[in-house]
């Protein structure tokens, strides 16, 4: 079988890290896929340098004329059997490019996150009679986009979890990363790895450290926030400044291979208000790293609280704060979670459990256009 995965991505986040965590467990079931993206996109680097087949071309809009004609040639060229759609933007290209050509081509779409509205023409692209299948990555995303579809199209949903590609992660034990932040040893280091967008809430975060620092009095505390800047980032500094916190969170921007650097933070706090089901809560698992999170999206399901990691209501920034502080104080926390973490992983967060059931999804597909 041959899949051409279709993103219109620009910039690295987890959706495109879940989407080259797949690929190799794919393979290994003997499916073919090639990278559809555009030139100078993050995806396009990672894919030529790891030596993922892909082909990219200069970026064009999502309902571009071009851009459909261009993935007509591809797929008569290379007798793809599916298209497998990973941003809601390739869903629009997808729709053009059946509405104009009509191929035989079985479509599949991957939504990853929870969206707070939809338009009207999102509904109208999300119901193409053909997308013949849905794939959701936790039950949170599932209940969420299923508003979105008609009832003649509800069948279509398929939950399938993420799983991440242990392969490729490999964490630091060493301290190089305190050293240049400039840190004692004995400093707890909180990490968060997000991009600046609403639904990350980094504002919160932020409140969450003042609570720590200010009215719970824990001052040998770092919080260590790495993520692509936005037209937010100027607002977490004014805050940071005016709260007086300079020195106990950092916003670092983007670091490649950030998932490397769990291992040296003493938890991952998440404060998200929306989110699909995060890989680096599955990364921190791997890396024995524990996690402390808002009950955002998805991630109850894979985190249970005071089982595998702590989790309080959104936008609670004392309570975070408080589940900080109980985990630096207790030892025997940490190794609960660390132990139940990488069981949870195990059972049922690798990209080799994820990519026999989006197979499955595959051929369910296929069959319907036979």
């Amino acid at each position: 079988m041959k899949i051409l995965h279709l993103s219109h991505a620009m910039i690295w986040g987890g959706n495109e890290q879940q989407l080259v965590d797949l690929i190799p467990a794919l393979e290994k079931q003997n499916i073919d896929n090639t990278v559809f993206c555009f030139e100078k996109s993050a995806i396009k680097d990672y894919c030529s340098k790891h030596k993922i087949n892909y082909i990219s071309i200069k970026k064009k809009g999502t309902y571009s004329l071009k851009l459909a004609k261009k993935l007509n040639q591809i797929i008569i060229e290379y007798g793809f059997d599916i298209i497998h759609m990973h941003t809601s933007n390739s869903v629009g290209t997808y729709l053009i490019f059946q509405l104009i050509y009509s191929t035989k081509v079985s479509g599949v779409f991957s939504k990853k996150g929870i969206s707070d509205s939809s338009s009207f023409l999102s509904k109208i692209k999300y119901n193409f009679k053909k997308i013949d299948q849905i794939i959701c990555v936790s039950k949170a995303v599932l209940n969420n986009f299923s508003k979105v579809l008609s009832k003649k199209n509800k069948y279509k949903l398929n939950l399938v979890y993420d799983g991440i590609n242990l392969n490729r992660i490999k964490p630091s034990p060493n301290q190089e990363f305190r050293q240049k932040l400039n840190l004692e040893p004995n400093t707890f280091l909180i990490g968060s790895i997000a991009n600046h967008s609403k639904a990350k809430d980094l504002t919160t975060l932020i409140k969450a450290i003042n609570e720590l620092t200010k009215t719970l009095g824990e001052k040998n505390i770092f919080c260590v926030q790495i993520g692509s800047h936005s037209n937010l980032t100027e607002g977490y500094n004014k805050i940071i400044k005016k709260l007086n916190l300079n020195g106990f969170i950092r916003l670092t921007g983007h670091k490649n291979n950030a998932s490397s650097l769990l291992s040296q933070f003493d938890c991952l706090c998440f404060s998200s208000k929306r989110e699909g089901l995060p890989l680096t809560i599955l990364e921190s698992f791997y890396c024995e790293t524990p996690v402390i999170s808002t009950k955002a999206g998805g991630i109850p399901e894979a985190v249970t609280d005071g089982i595998n990691g702590s989790l309080v209501e959104v936008g609670d920034y004392k309570m975070l704060a408080n589940k900080i502080k109980e985990l630096k104080s207790s030892i025997e926390l940490k190794k609960k979670f660390i132990v139940n973490g990488k069981k949870t992983l195990e059972k049922n967060f690798t990209n080799d459990i994820s990519a026999l059931k989006t197979i499955e999804i595959y051929n369910k597909a296929v069959k319907q256009r036979i």
